[in-house]
């Protein structure tokens, strides 16, 4: 008389405790997931055209960007860029970037674009600039009260 205690097609009734237990840890789990996608959503950066933006003016922008580069040929001492970045870091930057840039040659087309993050707005100019021995790209951002909020160069 061999008997098998074991019958794999058999399946144990769930209680109604267990039925409740588990349906509770999807829904949370659900819960979780739907918040986490929200947040994400809200954390990525959306980009807009500046044309259309009511929080900043194209020609502002673009003859602020202007003004950056102007005080990025003229003589580092200058007081006006001092206030944006001091000219031990503004050194280290230009020379990453080339040690022997010459004289600043052209200015290339600036485009323009906002970006939004995190409830913080921003109008970024792109521009390329023509140097006797080098071609720099600039990135610059601008907050609300146009402050310069980001400066890169490549």
């Amino acid at each position: 008389m061999n008997q098998k205690l074991y019958n794999p097609k058999f399946k144990e009734k769930k209680t109604a405790a267990e039925k409740k237990k588990k349906t509770r840890t999807i829904v949370i789990i659900a819960v979780i997931l739907v918040l986490a996608s929200v947040a994400t959503y809200w954390m990525m950066p959306r980009t807009g055209s500046l044309e259309d933006s009511t929080l900043f003016d194209e020609a502002t922008v673009k003859s602020q960007a202007e003004k950056v580069i102007g005080y990025m040929n003229a003589d580092v001492s200058a007081d006006k860029m001092k206030e944006i970045m001091t000219e031990e870091r503004l050194s280290e930057a230009k020379e990453k970037v080339s040690a022997d840039w010459g004289a600043f040659k052209s200015m290339g087309d600036i485009s323009t674009t906002t970006i939004s993050k995190r409830g913080v707005n921003a109008a970024v100019a792109y521009v390329t600039a023509t140097y006797e021995n080098v071609e720099i790209h600039y990135t610059l951002a601008f907050d609300e009260d146009m402050k310069l909020a980001s400066f890169g160069m490549q």
